[in-house]
């Protein structure tokens, strides 16, 4: 899997580097089928036209035909004040276009990432638009992927804007940990057969530090070193001997600074296990969960989430860590965005 954005300003060197993996056969077998890709809309393309032309952007950047999934990366748009309604009207223009990629298959999934309730329940719930509505200078050719056409022209194999059937997000993409458990957004997408993604399942890596606080957010969670022993009271598997183990990527939060842990245990082991944790408790919760690490000892560990299940003791005692108006956002927050 490959978790991408316009913002992440690196789709054209991850299409130089699978063009040059599948051109030169250095994983002999591997084909685009075998390779999940997942991009997102910026904040600054907004809106119809600049979304239809910002995915095409991002397929010929990525040097694939199609996408497999396609986000809203965040239901603002660039250079709005938050409150300002035009951010409601740009966002429900953007999925409109992604609904047209979605059917002309440029797009095999479609969803939204960072929303709250409010934000999801409008594009959910939003009334059937009226299909004849709108004319034909909203016609894009999606046979093609070439941006520099402009997608208000019509072309002769068209899909006019509104005419296709309206889709609900597959994918919710939003913050999700103990810290920040949002059981009504959790609730409302496995009601609607929304697959919920959750990010940052480690707190930036806050949340697997035996330490208090950092900065000014809450940060380890006290629960936490004796769900380790109950669930890996053996030493921790898939770690290999003399690998390195430095916490990095999102786990990389600079361990020396921190306050050092009991002395039977390690910093790097226990992160190690309590990420573990976190991420077992998002699957449960039936989030999709995707960890990011450039060490094969930590992609082995985090790949192996399903030797165990943690109780449901255990689940209560974690989501009650997300205390309504106490819950701590490491990431993005999206709630005054009208």
């Amino acid at each position: 899997m490959i978790d991408t954005a316009t913002v992440y300003r690196n789709e054209a060197m991850i299409g130089n580097s699978l063009k040059k993996i599948f051109e030169q056969n250095l994983v002999p077998g591997l084909t685009r089928q075998d390779i999940f890709i997942t991009s997102k809309l910026a904040p600054k393309d907004q809106g119809y036209d600049a979304c239809y032309k910002a995915v095409l952007e991002s397929i010929k950047n990525l040097q694939v035909d199609y996408i497999d999934l396609y986000l809203i990366h965040w239901p603002g748009t660039a250079r709005l004040k938050l409150p300002d309604p035009k951010n409601a009207t740009n966002r429900m223009e953007s999925w409109h276009a992604l609904e047209e990629l979605y059917h002309a298959r440029k797009l095999r999934a479609i969803g939204v990432s960072n929303y709250t309730l409010p934000h999801l329940t409008q594009l959910v719930e939003r009334p059937r638009r009226n299909h004849h509505s709108f004319d034909n200078n909203h016609a894009h050719d999606a046979s093609s992927s070439d941006p520099s056409s402009s997608p208000g022209q019509t072309q002769t194999q068209s899909y006019p804007h509104g005419a296709r059937t309206m889709a609900i997000p597959h994918v919710h993409q939003f913050e999700m940990h103990p810290r920040l458990f949002q059981r009504d957004l959790v609730d409302y997408c496995q009601a609607h057969r929304i697959q919920v993604q959750a990010y940052s399942s480690l707190g930036e890596g806050r949340l697997i530090v035996r330490s208090k606080l950092i900065g000014e957010k809450r940060a380890s969670l006290d629960i936490m070193a004796d769900l380790i022993q109950k669930y890996f009271s053996a030493p921790m598997q898939g770690i290999v001997e003399g690998a390195d183990t430095t916490i990095k990527d999102e786990e990389d939060m600079g361990l020396d600074a921190f306050p050092v842990v009991a002395a039977d245990e390690d910093p790097a082991e226990y992160a190690h296990k309590a990420a573990r944790i976190l991420l077992r408790w998002g699957l449960q919760h039936g989030a999709v969960v995707i960890p990011k690490s450039s060490q094969p000892a930590r992609v082995r560990s985090n790949i192996d989430l399903f030797s165990f299940e943690i109780e449901p003791s255990d689940m209560s005692a974690l989501d009650a860590y997300s205390i309504e108006g106490e819950r701590t956002r490491y990431c993005w927050d999206s709630t005054e965005v009208c």
